[in-house]
């Protein structure tokens, strides 16, 4: 019997079939053993010699399961899985049918009460079980052949066609009467499950939709205390109007307001120009923009209230409702003490600027100071070796000198032009060896840095281009040095010093090195994050891969 296409629906209905019946099969089930009981207890004490009471005890072997059928029901272990326990007992009451029959002998008194005990066990089944219809039939075919299966065995048929054949179709018929039975129980229970699970989902369907509107009313009732919890909560100015110009609500921040300037605090219903009389043309004009046109509009006002003035930025925000600008609220928000502080904030950094500026040049003076007190000292002593020492480390201090003279001097004061540095700083050098006969010659891309970049770079120069007087051009030879400054991408710098002149000796280490201005060189390109290259080709080369640190901030703050 088909129940249903959806597989779901069918489990649902088994489960309905089955718990619905529990009452009916647990009362039958119960009468069913009481009337045995009875029936083996009077035949026990009124006939105790007949030869019949053997069978009577051989169809007691049914009675535990009987027993189990209805313990099962009152187990909650065994609730969930009813359907199948009845399947599994009444599996094994096909073998008790088969077990009697096997055990019996047609010649034996008595034997003509299996066929009837037969019958009342199947038709017991298919009125007491609730069980799948096609379960149904599947167990009742399988106790029918059990009961064939036995009756063949024990010798029925060879010892009486007739007797044979006469209890089958007793069987048979009860076996269909039980099959008719249980198929039109079944159908009916599938129509008033239907008719069941009809109303009970349109009565959830209907606590559904009451306890959607309910939630709905209670949200919306949430919604407008939020609404109007929220605005009496925000400090700035906050009015509706609807397309009449008049007032919808106002905040409890612009109430406190009309409190103590006198307006009316009963405003609501009202048109705006008579609760404000001096409002502008300009305000009402964009008022009724904003409702042509729904665009929110963003302005600034200024408004003179008693003894202060409040410098104000506005805010018109339409409100819709079917695609229509139904009223607009109005924000005015006090910028008063923000004018004031971004004023102090431009202030202060006029005052900083101006002092960062005085300390650049105080420490170029500084330095100033130092490199007179070393032109003192040069003077004054005779030893080669000390002013030699002595006019290296002014060169040293010239470069730094030179990075703050060009922060006194540039407007921005956390940047350094490095290409001017370099070129400044490479005209003081060749002044220091105005002597020699050895032309400069600079390539320098224009390139912003920080001071933490141009100081290490400022000292790596003054060091390379002292090293290529004093040592390319050996005997006041002719020779040139080239600088070269370039940008390899955007935060990636290349600083080339190269000569002509003799070149490095053949197994020349930079690594081994151990003069201070080798070691300064190292210490500057480490603290760069950078990498030296040296090529030593119709003279010495050194190539300084650096990062540019002003481009990586300037990306960061970009991010």
């Amino acid at each position: 019997m088909e129940t249903g296409s959806n597989k779901g629906l069918n489990k649902e209905f088994l489960d309905y079939y089955l718990n619905s019946s529990l009452p009916s099969m647990r009362s039958g089930l119960f009468f069913t053993f009481g009337l045995f009981l009875v029936f083996a207890l009077l035949n026990h004490f009124l006939f105790p010699d007949t030869p019949e009471r053997v069978y009577y005890i051989r169809f007691g072997a049914i009675v535990p399961f009987l027993l189990i059928s209805v313990l099962v029901m009152y187990i909650p272990a065994f609730r969930n899985r009813l359907h199948y326990t009845y399947v599994i007992i009444n599996l094994f009451i096909c073998l008790v049918i088969f077990v009697v029959g096997v055990t019996s002998s047609p010649d034996q008194e008595g034997y003509q009460y299996y066929y009837a005990w037969v019958m009342l066990v199947i038709i017991g089944f298919y009125t007491f079980y609730r069980l799948q219809f096609r379960t149904l039939i599947i167990i009742g075919g399988m106790q029918l052949f059990a009961y064939i299966l036995a009756t063949l065995i024990n010798g029925t048929f060879r010892s009486d066609h007739y007797l044979f054949i006469n209890d089958l179709f007793f069987v048979i018929s009860m076996s269909s009467l039980g099959f008719f039975m249980t198929y039109i129980i079944e159908k009916l229970n599938w129509k008033n499950f239907l008719h069941q699970k009809a109303v009970s989902d349109n009565y959830k369907k209907l606590l559904f939709e009451m306890k959607e509107r309910k939630e709905v009313e209670a949200a919306l009732l949430r919604s407008e205390s939020l609404y109007q919890n929220t605005l009496n909560s925000i400090p700035d100015w906050i009015y509706v109007i609807d397309e009449d110009l008049r007032f919808v609500m106002l905040n409890a921040s612009l109430r406190n307001e009309h409190l103590r300037q006198g307006f009316p605090l009963d405003c609501i219903g009202k048109k705006i120009n008579r609760v404000y009389p001096y409002i502008s043309s300009t305000t009402l004009e964009e008022l009724n923009f904003v409702f042509r046109t729904g665009e929110i509009l963003i302005g600034e006002q200024k408004l003179d209230l008693g003894n202060k003035t409040i410098y104000g930025e506005t805010r018109k925000v339409p409100i819709f409702k079917d695609n229509k600008v139904i009223q607009v609220m109005t924000i005015l928000r006090d910028k008063s003490k923000e004018k004031e502080v971004a004023e102090l904030k431009l202030k202060n950094a006029e005052q900083k600027e101006i002092m960062l500026r005085e300390i650049h040049h105080r420490v170029k003076n500084n330095l100033a100071i130092v490199i007179s007190l070393l032109n003192l000292q040069i003077q004054n002593n005779s030893d080669p070796d000390l002013i030699r020492i002595m006019k290296d480390i002014e060169l040293r201090i010239r470069s730094m000198a030179l990075i703050h003279e060009h922060l006194y001097r540039t407007e921005n004061l956390d940047r350094i032009p490095l290409a001017d540095y370099l070129q400044s700083l490479t005209t003081i050098i060749m002044g220091t060896f105005s002597g020699s006969h050895i032309n400069i010659v600079t390539r320098l891309e224009p390139t912003e840095v920080s001071i933490e970049t141009a100081l290490p770079i400022g000292l790596i120069t003054n060091e390379l281009l002292t090293n290529a007087f004093k040592y390319a051009f050996p005997d006041h030879a002719e020779g040139e040095i080239h600088i070269l400054l370039e940008k390899i991408d955007n935060d990636q710098c290349c600083l080339t010093v190269s000569d002509n002149g003799i070149g490095l000796p053949d197994n020349y280490s930079f690594r081994d090195q151990t003069s201070l201005g080798m070691f300064i060189i190292r210490l500057l390109v480490e603290q760069l994050e950078g990498r030296i290259e040296i090529k030593n080709d119709n003279g010495a080369s050194f190539i300084i891969h650096f990062r540019n640190q002003e481009a990586e901030k300037s990306n960061i703050s970009i991010k």
